[in-house]
């Protein structure tokens, strides 16, 4: 059961925008937000997924903030009948810190120390994505047979509200690839967390823009943190922000502490780049003999009904004088 295009479906507090099938333009450029492409050639895209920046975060900004309040307990011990500190005050913060965080920081290191799982291998020539799993076993579905789905709600709160968004790539298993969709129909599911609405769009159209447009329509693989990237990017326009604005003293004081002493990104940078220094690849012969080149007599072609659906949505953002689409071109 193929979805209407960009059907859209909300409550209170909830949206869920079906972006594919059919994979219509959806007026947002493309931007890699999270640095999900991995490889990127005249033949297929590679996606991946490192996503262990907000765990880090949070954990750092936790145990920072239980050796704060650790120090300043032993500094204000109070002295007992016979002038001496009692030893024992000095086991009030570190000890329930080392109780909550120590668990936490084992199953991240442990999660960081998993291997990587295998890209989604997007083949423009032959138009299908080859879904591979930990064990070896893998599959190839075609392209018009993706489902992409963008999930935001709206968090309510003393701090006001605040929404979170999602992106899933909702494939369908091996030896289903022509069976109706439906909600809860199981599925391998690549999901990643770009953010709500135009930000999930923007990220699905790095992989649909590769497949319907080409390469050039698509940004360089950058899947480690950079100065280039989205990562380092943020931290440097923040922190040379700051100190236009406010003063370099406050940027070295303000912003630096909260990115390299509290959340300690450095250290992150550090790690994610040693994890992402060797990507995985697709290893299986069938795999490795799928990815090579077809002459352009044996591509694959678009089905008459996505044609005229992508054909429809650019005459009507056209129409819209939407700035964030550009000239598409079918294959």
């Amino acid at each position: 059961m193929t979805q209407p295009p960009m059907e859209t479906r909300q409550g209170l507090l909830w949206k869920q925008q079906h972006l594919a099938p059919p994979a219509i333009p959806t007026g947002q450029s493309a931007q890699d937000l999270l640095n999900l492409i991995w490889r990127k050639n005249e033949i297929y895209l590679d996606i991946g997924s490192f996503a262990m920046s907000a765990g880090w975060i949070t954990l750092h900004a936790m145990t920072f903030v239980f050796l704060i309040s650790s120090l300043c307990i032993s500094l204000s011990a109070p002295e007992n009948i016979q002038g001496n500190i009692d030893w024992l005050f000095h086991l009030i913060g570190p000890v329930p810190g080392l109780m909550i965080m120590g668990p936490l920081w084992y199953l991240f290191i442990r999660d960081w120390k998993k291997p990587l799982r295998p890209p989604l291998r997007f083949n423009r020539q032959r138009r299908e994505v080859c879904v591979t799993e930990a064990d070896g076993t893998s599959w190839f579905v075609p392209w018009e047979c993706v489902h992409a789905i963008a999930p935001s709600v709206t968090n309510l709160g003393t701090y006001g509200a605040m929404q979170n968004g999602a992106l899933i790539i909702w494939l369908p298993l091996k030896g289903e690839e022509h069976e109706p969709y439906h909600e809860n129909k199981e599925g391998y599911v690549f999901m990643t967390n770009p953010g709500p609405g135009a930000s999930a769009m923007a990220q699905w159209e790095c992989i649909r823009s590769f497949m319907e447009v080409g390469p050039g329509s698509v940004p360089e693989p950058s899947p480690s943190p950079d100065w280039e990237g989205s990562f380092w990017g943020a931290v440097a326009r923040s922190f040379i922000e700051a100190g236009k604005e406010k003063g370099w003293g406050y940027a070295v004081f303000v912003t630096g502490l909260v990115h390299f002493l509290i959340f300690n990104i450095l250290t992150y940078a550090h790690i994610a780049r040693k994890k992402l220094a060797v990507l995985p690849d697709l290893t299986i012969p069938e795999a490795i003999e799928w990815s090579k080149p077809l002459p352009p007599e044996q591509w694959a072609r678009r089905s008459p009904e996505l044609a005229q659906d992508i054909a429809e949505r650019e005459a009507e953002l056209t129409t819209s004088d939407s700035p964030c689409i550009g000239t598409l071109q079918g294959q």
